[in-house]
């Protein structure tokens, strides 16, 4: 068994706070140009046929770079969830960065953000937040079909559907992603996977989500019905 992770908020306009490039800053320079990611991923055999693993490089290797979090007008006092993603990005807290530390052997990214308010002025938080560059990237052999809203108890996108359809139809295969505790899908390549709400979805294995939960960690709530009630961000697969 594995999860897919994806915020709600990801997707949605009610937004307590959104990343900015750093005030003053040159704001060409907040994001690396999407084809220097991407060119430079490592591949990585995983010793299975119909996967492949890359590494991804560091942001701080490709250039400057760098965000805040702005709270809208009068949402300066509300706490951001631990694990929530949003514009492409993935945002964690200092309590979802240890867990990761503690499991996952690969070595992630983590750009300390600085949360401001709607007039760019520092906001004191009970814990640091991070631009998390989540390093590990599969590439899945698609099927010939696609698979259903209801085989997966959500709405795939784009990229998703096809390569999900043979991970539920190849036991094998299921068994080789199970071993990795996180990674992301490289699927649509180019500035339209890095600009997709695919980018925000995040694939854990069983015992990454049981490191995770243990937490009580806000923004990753299991779906409790089908196809999700309310901000709930996690559905088995």
């Amino acid at each position: 068994m594995f999860y897919r992770f994806l915020s709600k908020l990801a997707t949605q306009e009610r937004l307590e706070a959104f990343p900015v490039p750093i005030p003053n800053s040159d704001k060409s320079g907040w994001m690396p140009v999407t084809k220097n990611y991407e060119q430079n991923f490592k591949p990585i055999d995983t010793g299975f046929n119909g996967v492949v693993m890359y590494q991804a490089p560091r942001y701080e290797e490709l250039g400057p770079h760098g965000l805040c979090l702005r709270f809208h007008k009068g949402k300066e006092n509300e706490v951001p969830p631990d694990i929530w993603g949003v514009e492409g990005r993935l945002i964690v807290s200092d309590k979802v960065r240890r867990v990761i530390e503690s499991v996952d052997e690969m070595s992630h990214e983590y750009i300390q953000i600085q949360c401001i308010d709607h007039q760019e002025k520092p906001i004191a938080t009970e814990q640091n937040y991070y631009w998390f560059n989540q390093r590990r990237f599969l590439k899945i052999t698609p099927s010939d079909r696609v698979a259903t809203r209801e085989e997966l108890g959500f709405c795939p996108f784009q990229g998703e559907e096809d390569f999900l359809a043979n991970v539920l139809d190849a036991r094998l295969l299921r068994e080789c992603i199970e071993k990795f505790p996180l990674w992301q899908h490289y699927g649509i390549e180019g500035i339209s996977g890095r600009l997709s709400p695919a980018r925000c979805v995040l694939y854990l294995n069983q015992f990454m989500f049981n490191e995770l939960t243990k937490k009580k960690l806000s923004g990753i709530d299991l779906y409790s019905q089908k196809f999700g009630v309310g901000e709930e961000s996690l559905i088995e697969l």
